[in-house]
Parts: C-alpha cells; sequence; structure tokens
C-alpha cells in the first residue's frame, strides 16, 4: 500500500503521485548564481523598506532622527558594506588624486566621520578639518568610529554651523564635499563656495559630489535626507558665479552613482 498524505483540502494523495507532478515542472538549479541573485533581490527590498520608514521621520528634527535612526544610517549606511564601503573609496581617490599627509584637508559636511575615520589616522597632527551642522554626529563619529588615543595624538579640529562658516580654519590645500549638494538648494550651494573663497589658495582643490539629472522637481528647501539633482551646466554656472572654475570628472565609481567634479579659484 502507497504511503498517502493529506493535501490542503484534506484529501489524501499518494506519495507517487506528487512526485510526479513535481518532476513535472521546470526546477531552478539552485546554482550559487541563483541564491546571489536571490539574496541580492531580499537586500534591496529591505533597502527600500528601510527608505520608506525613514521618509516617515522627515518631520523630525535632525537630532530625532539622528537618536532614531543612529549615526551611520543617518548619513546613509544603512549597511555596513555601504558605510566603510564608501568611506574607503572617498579616502581612497583622495589619494589618487594627490592627497599626503601633510596637507591640510576639509571635510565639509563632515558627519559621523564615515571619511574621517579614514583620514584622521592618515594625516599629520592638526590636518584634518571638520565642518558639520550636528554636534551630536561627530560626537557619536568620535566615540564608536575611531580609537580615542588616535583622535588624541592627530587632534582633529571642527566647527558645528550649518552656515559655511569656516573661520575655524586658515586655508587648505583639498576640501570635499560628498554627498552635501545632493540635499541643498542653488542657494545654499553658492553660499558654500562664496564663504570657502576666503579660505582657497591658488593651489587649493575642492572635491564635491552630486546627482546628475532635472532639478525640475528639486525642493524648494535644503534637507539633510531629501535628494537634490543637477546638471552639469546648472553646477557650472553656481560655481563660476563665486568666483571659481569648475572640472567635471562624472563617474568615479561611487555605489550610488553620485557624479564627482572639483573646483578651483579662477585666475
Amino acid at each position: 500500500m502507497p504511503l498517502r498524505i493529506f493535501g490542503s483540502a484534506g484529501k489524501k494523495k499518494p506519495v507517487s503521485e506528487l512526485r510526479a507532478a513535481k518532476e513535472g515542472q521546470p526546477q531552478e538549479e539552485e546554482t550559487l548564481e541563483v541564491l546571489l541573485e536571490r539574496r541580492k533581490k531580499i537586500e534591496l527590498k529591505l533597502k527600500k523598506l528601510q527608505q520608506q520608514a525613514k521618509r516617515a521621520d522627515w518631520d523630525l528634527s535632525p537630532v530625532e532622527r539622528i537618536t532614531k535612526w543612529g549615526h551611520r544610517s543617518y548619513v546613509g549606511g544603512l549597511d555596513l558594506e555601504t558605510w566603510f564601503g564608501i568611506g574607503k573609496h572617498q579616502y581612497q581617490y583622495l589619494v589618487s588624486k594627490g592627497l599626503r599627509a601633510h596637507h591640510r584637508f576639509l571635510d565639509i559636511a563632515c558627519g559621523s566621520l564615515r571619511l574621517g575615520q579614514f583620514l584622521i589616522p592618515y594625516l599629520d597632527e592638526g590636518c584634518y578639518f571638520g565642518l558639520e551642522g550636528e554636534e551630536i554626529l561627530v560626537q557619536a563619529g568620535l566615540e564608536n568610529e575611531i580609537l580615542p588615543e588616535l583622535v588624541a595624538m592627530k587632534k582633529p579640529r571642527f566647527s558645528f554651523n550649518y552656515d559655511f562658516d569656516f573661520d575655524f580654519i586658515d586655508g587648505f590645500d583639498f576640501a570635499m564635499a560628498q554627498s552635501l549638494f545632493t540635499h541643498l538648494t542653488t542657494e545654499d550651494i553658492a553660499r558654500c563656495f562664496h564663504n570657502l573663497k576666503s579660505k582657497a589658495g591658488p593651489d587649493s582643490t575642492f572635491f564635491f559630489t552630486y546627482f546628475e539629472g532635472d532639478s525640475s522637481s528639486n525642493p524648494t528647501e535644503s534637507h539633510a535626507n531629501k535628494g537634490w539633482r543637477y546638471s552639469v551646466s546648472e553646477l557650472s554656472d553656481i560655481v563660476s558665479s563665486e568666483g571659481w572654475t569648475m572640472t567635471n570628472i562624472g563617474g568615479w565609481g561611487h555605489p550610488r552613482n553620485q557624479k564627482i567634479a572639483f573646483a578651483k579659484l579662477a585666475i
């Protein structure tokens, strides 16, 4: 007598019938490639759910959002791979463009030190300067991302304001604003270049990233967790209006497809 099992409707079906039905259906081979693709889809769904949850919190104050999401997630580090990966990518890119340990580096919107955790140990004492609007982010970075002995040794300096007040530095060799202009209006971008001009020398280089695209649907007020897109010509016009010359690089291997450009004082 063949072994029988119950179906969903309570009817008994011989195992032989179930096996035959299964064998009659095309089965996808569970290769490593298939499993990795399935994992990728699940991770994308989780990220979308996280982003949707974040949008529901946009009306909260920055401090409330930082407290709720954590210092990494607030600046876009939804997972460890993204958090460390983007910071390391910036660091390696800057070194490839000539940054050396003795250079004075200005990290504009340094956040919770996604880049700083790599640059502070690399740069000479007193050569790292970070500007950030939310002091709580920097404190979280100092407490969680860098050894206190390194902080004491390297003596990084910080200023906390949203006004692009750069009076805490005398000058810089390299500066970077990664994923900053992707959250700012044209007026605030112009303010950054305007205020930074007095601190730049003829050899100073300012790298910045942006999302390329149609700006017609951009929000009307700058927001740390909303996105802005600009064309290359729009950014170039802003930069030149403040006495700088922009050179667009474009793609640089950013995992979220942010483009990059740099600016130097106009001669």
